[in-house]
């Protein structure tokens, strides 16, 4: 993923920041986005950034345990308000908003492992397999974003 695709990079989150995360939660980040979140802690995105089955822009991806911009809640709050509410299973872990407030979600089951998906409203049963499975892995999420470049470029 090149730099260039985004407006703010936050600070890389620390490997201890990532346990704390890990552990509280019991599952082991894969190493792609492990990766990514060594190099940046939440990003947000340029204008018109894309990739999604609904084609909304791309808002930001969530930091892990420190919260840079008052609105955008972290991966460790939102894991726990999805533990409070039970609607989505443990093992989807958000990373991902888009313009209409759905989240993208890393798959963190053996049964899926590393997979990303798009849930919309609910709509997208996570208990059915399959659905709402857009990537097979956080790498492939990256390399299908896309932000177009401005007529006179």
């Amino acid at each position: 993923m090149e730099d260039f695709l985004f407006e703010i990079a936050h600070p890389a989150a620390t490997g201890p920041e990532i346990a704390v995360l890990e552990n509280r939660f019991h599952f082991h980040m894969p190493r792609d986005i492990r990766q990514f979140y060594l190099k940046h802690n939440g990003v947000i995105f340029l204008p018109n950034a894309r990739s999604n089955p609904e084609n909304c822009e791309l808002r930001y991806f969530y930091s892990v345990g420190r919260q840079f911009e008052d609105h955008i809640p972290t991966i460790d709050q939102l894991l726990g308000w999805q533990a409070k509410d039970r609607l989505i299973p443990m093992y989807y872990i958000p990373f991902c908003s888009d313009e209409a407030g759905d989240s993208y979600y890393v798959r963190v089951d053996e049964e899926g492992y590393g997979e990303i998906y798009y849930f919309v409203d609910f709509l997208d049963d996570p208990n059915v397999e399959g659905a709402g499975l857009i990537a097979e892995s956080f790498t492939d999420f990256l390399a299908q974003i896309e932000v177009p470049t401005p007529k006179g470029r």
